[in-house]
């Protein structure tokens, strides 16, 4: 890091490969020590779209050190406000993004990456506020990602990729099924547990996932 710092190169264009030091560090650790933890939020609050974007690339499954680095991020407030924006264009961008870090990667990026790392986000108390703030982007991202996986067979590559993520995290076997789950973690966090369980009374959640009924249960949602 202190090398990295010193190096001839602008500083902007050396966070990717801050990013990637510390994601490579934390595969051989345990929890992330406190320095690492200031690190982490430093970039995120800096430079949020370039942690953003890296982190997807480098671990698009959310691996275990991944997991860790989202956590982090996750636990503080000011952290998680600024890296929700990026997350939330490449969820609404379908089923690819394509957006330049600083040091000229665009590789594509697949959105139900970011929708992977919401929900663990979501599941850290001290994202709560943050949480609120984008609430409403998000429930429509979330569904969007419902709708898009129950009538559009995904592309092989993205089937693919989420097969990869249920090895990784034990997540249920299709995507549309994952984006209810995440739907209903959010809803939790902004302690709205009473539609949660609203949906559950009336098949709402299982009517969400069958493309015949899925009409029904929207509207069902939205009352």
């Amino acid at each position: 890091m202190d090398f990295l710092e010193e190096s001839a190169v602008p500083f902007q264009q050396q966070v990717p490969a801050k990013v990637k030091n510390i994601h490579q560090r934390l595969v051989s650790h345990v929890s992330v020590d406190a320095r690492l933890q200031i690190n982490i939020l430093r970039l995120a609050e800096e430079h949020p779209a370039d942690v953003v974007l890296t982190l997807l690339r480098c671990a698009p499954t959310c691996d275990r050190a991944a997991a860790m680095m989202w956590r982090t991020i996750g636990s503080s407030g000011p952290a998680v406000e600024k890296v929700l924006p990026t997350l939330l264009c490449v969820m609404e961008d379908w089923p690819l993004t394509r957006m330049c870090t600083s040091d000229g990667d665009n590789e594509d990026v697949f959105a139900l990456a970011a929708t992977l790392v919401i929900w663990v986000i979501v599941q850290v108390p001290e994202c709560h506020k943050a949480m609120i703030l984008y609430s409403s982007r998000l429930f429509v991202a979330l569904l969007f990602h419902v709708v898009a996986t129950t009538q559009l067979m995904p592309p092989e590559e993205v089937d693919n990729f989420w097969r990869a993520c249920q090895e990784e995290h034990r997540l249920p076997s299709k995507p549309n099924r994952f984006a209810v789950q995440a739907m209903k973690a959010l809803l939790s966090r902004l302690r709205c547990d009473h539609v949660v369980m609203a949906m559950e009374c009336k098949r709402g959640w299982d009517m969400m996932l069958c493309a015949d009924t899925q009409h029904y249960a929207v509207g069902l949602l939205a009352r």
